[in-house]
């Protein structure tokens, strides 16, 4: 498989520091709750716990709302899950890269300051 360099840099940045790994980790837990939540817990009424990974994994994750009104009405139950995964995977997933690249950049020395003893 020939990734490019540029997405090998992403995910690298994605998952070699301790914000991000905790972060992906936190977006794993609520994910992995929600199905919990949805295969073992019989509700009366609708649940939220959808709603967590979506505003832990946000701005990305909120770009669903732009969709138009009964886009994913006519979509299987198999077909929105693997949207809901898709869409949370890829939010956390350049969320985490972000976070990774702002820890990089704050590793490095300052440009015009001296290097420490």
């Amino acid at each position: 498989m020939n990734i490019s360099r540029r997405t090998r840099t992403a995910l690298t940045r994605a998952t070699d520091n301790w914000l991000s790994r905790v972060y992906l980790a936190a977006v794993t837990a609520a994910t992995g709750y929600v199905f919990f939540d949805a295969l073992s817990v019989d509700h009366p009424d609708a649940s939220m716990a959808a709603v967590v990974p979506w505003l832990l994994t946000a701005p990305l994750s909120l770009l669903y709302t732009l969709l138009p009104d009964g886009t994913l009405s006519g979509t299987s139950t198999g077909v929105f899950t693997a949207l809901y995964l898709a869409g949370i995977t890829f939010a956390a997933l350049a969320n985490a890269a972000f976070m990774g690249h702002v820890v990089h950049r704050l590793r490095q020395p300052f440009p015009g300051t001296a290097p420490s003893a």
